[in-house]
C-alpha cells in the first residue's frame, strides 16, 4: 500500500506540519510508505489529487473542509479513485466529523492502520463535487467569504460575526426544483442540502435520518416570510434542523434547479456555481476511512 499525505500548510492556524514528524514515525513503524505533499497555493491540491491518483492506495488529507473537498474533486476527475483519509486541522472539520475523525492524531492513525473503510457517496453539482453539503441563500456565504486572516485570529467566532451581518440581508430567491417525485416551486430564503446531520460546526440530529451510502440527498427549502426570518433560522438551529410547517423537506437522487444568475451555491463550505444547477448523487462513489462510531450511524 503506497499513501500520500496531502496537506494544506495555512488551514486552522498552520500549526499541523508540527504533526508531521510524529506521523512519518507511525508509518515507518508499521512499515507503509508514505509521501508527503505541501499545497502550494489555492486549488493546489486538485491538481496533484488527480495527477498522482494513478500511483497511490490512499491519500490522506490535513486540512479543514475546502481541502477535503480539493482533494475530492481531484480524485473524482481521476479514471483511478485511491481511499481518502483525513487529518482534521481546519476550523469546523465537518467533514471529519461527520465521519467519526478526531482531532487526536493517535485515534486518527489507529482508524488508517486498521484499515477501517467503507464505500460513501460522492454529490455532484455541474462538473464539480461535494461530500456532505450544498447550499444558496441567506447565511451561506460565510464559510467562503470571510477573511482567512480573522479566521486564523478569531476562528470560529470569525464566522459567527459573519453570520449576524448576513441576517440582516433580505433573500428572495425564486426557484424550481425537478427531483425524483415531481416538481417544487417557491420563492426561498435558504436551500440547505445535506448528506449528513451537520454542517457550519453544528449537528442538526433532528434534520432527518440519513444514510451515507443510499443513494439519495435530502434538501430543506426555506420559504420566504420577511417577518419571521431571524426567528425560524434561531429555532431551526437551537432545535437541531427541526422542520417548520412552513419549510419543504425533499429526498431524491436528482436535482434539477432553475434559478437567477446572482444565486451563489456553497459546496462543502466552498464558493461554487452561479444560477442554474444539477445535482446527482454517485452511490458507493468512494471508499473513505471511518469510524466504528459512524459505520453503526450513517451505513
Amino acid at each position: 500500500m503506497k499513501y500520500l499525505l496531502l496537506y494544506n500548510p495555512v488551514s486552522g492556524k498552520g500549526k499541523f506540519h508540527k504533526k508531521i514528524p510524529y506521523i512519518i514515525k507511525a508509518f515507518k513503524k508499521q512499515n507503509l510508505l508514505l509521501d508527503i505533499y505541501e499545497s502550494k497555493s489555492e486549488k493546489d491540491l486538485t491538481k496533484k489529487a488527480y495527477s498522482e491518483a494513478k500511483n497511490y492506495d490512499v491519500f490522506l488529507v490535513a486540512g479543514g473542509d475546502g481541502s477535503v473537498n480539493e482533494v475530492l474533486n481531484g480524485i473524482m476527475t481521476s479514471n483511478f479513485r485511491p481511499k481518502l483519509g483525513i487529518f482534521p486541522s481546519g476550523t469546523a472539520n465537518d467533514t471529519a466529523a461527520i465521519l467519526g475523525i478526531s482531532r487526536s492524531l493517535k485515534k486518527s492513525l489507529k482508524i488508517i492502520f486498521n484499515n477501517q473503510s467503507v464505500k460513501m457517496d460522492v454529490n455532484q453539482v455541474n462538473d464539480r463535487f461535494f461530500i456532505y453539503t450544498v447550499a444558496a441563500g441567506i447565511l451561506t456565504p460565510i464559510s467562503y467569504d470571510v477573511d482567512r486572516a480573522l479566521i486564523k485570529k478569531y476562528g470560529y467566532l470569525a464566522y459567527l460575526r459573519a453570520g449576524l451581518k448576513d441576517l440582516k440581508k433580505d433573500y428572495q430567491i425564486d426557484m424550481e426544483i425537478e427531483h425524483d417525485d415531481g416538481i417544487t416551486s417557491g420563492k426561498f430564503m435558504m436551500l440547505l442540502g445535506l448528506s449528513a446531520k451537520r454542517v457550519g460546526g453544528m449537528n442538526l440530529r433532528r434534520f432527518s435520518r440519513p444514510k451515507l451510502n443510499d443513494g439519495i440527498l435530502e434538501i430543506r427549502l426555506f420559504k420566504y416570510k420577511k417577518r419571521s426570518k431571524l426567528k425560524r433560522l434561531i429555532k431551526f438551529f437551537l432545535l437541531q434542523g427541526l422542520k417548520s410547517k412552513l419549510d419543504i423537506h425533499l429526498k431524491s437522487s436528482h436535482f434539477k434547479i432553475t434559478t437567477s444568475e446572482d444565486v451563489v451555491w456553497n459546496l462543502d463550505g466552498e464558493k461554487g456555481f452561479c444560477g442554474n444547477v444539477e445535482i446527482r448523487v454517485l452511490k458507493e462513489n468512494l471508499e473513505v476511512f471511518v469510524s466504528k462510531k459512524t459505520i453503526k450511524k450513517y451505513f
